[in-house]
């Protein structure tokens, strides 16, 4: 297999996995928690990790988050735009990525911890700047704050545990150069 076989199929994964669970954990939520303004969502998890596997590419997978959010949540033409280009704003954290790099955010708690904080709060403030549009407030911004929260707390879990597995949330050409290496020892 290619390099450039392996990265699609990688891709092609992370985002089938953020279609399906995204959806599953959207109608989780709207069943159990219907009269609780609280959203479970992976995307902030699924995005952080596929931004440290493959940068930028992670933002199909953040657009892909907002549109089976909305799908699964019978969402209105707004709700796609708020979400789906809302979303964009999880890649706030290339900025970490590119002062810091992928290695010592894979190796350091404190900076994968921050890594998912600022993709959840890129995310909560592209939302709301695209409500704005629409006639969104700072009600709005409250709301997107408070609704999010367990999923925060859920990325820094999801992400802390993805670092346990070797290569999970680590640059794939680094990560294949790196087993290459052990190999041949």
């Amino acid at each position: 297999m290619t390099f450039k076989e392996y990265k699609r199929l990688d891709l092609g994964i992370w985002l089938l996995m953020i279609v399906i669970f995204e959806g599953i954990a959207t109608l989780a939520s709207n069943s159990w928690f219907a009269a609780q303004p609280v959203v479970i969502s992976i995307t902030i998890s699924i995005v952080s990790a596929v931004m440290m596997r493959w940068s930028w590419y992670a933002a199909m997978h953040a657009i892909a988050g907002g549109f089976a959010f909305c799908l699964a949540s019978g969402a209105t033409v707004e709700q796609y735009a708020i979400y789906c280009i809302g979303n964009l704003g999880t890649l706030v954290s290339m900025i970490l990525i590119h002062f810091w790099g992928k290695e010592r955010i894979r190796l350091d708690n404190v900076k994968r911890t921050l890594l998912v904080i600022a993709a959840y709060t890129g995310a909560v403030f592209g939302r709301w700047g695209v409500s704005l549009i629409f006639d969104g407030s700072i009600e709005t911004l409250k709301v997107f704050m408070m609704t999010d929260i367990v999923s925060l707390l859920f990325a820094v879990v999801v992400i802390h545990l993805l670092a346990r597995l070797d290569g999970m949330i680590e640059d794939q050409k680094h990560y294949l150069l790196r087993i290459a290496r052990e190999k041949d020892r």
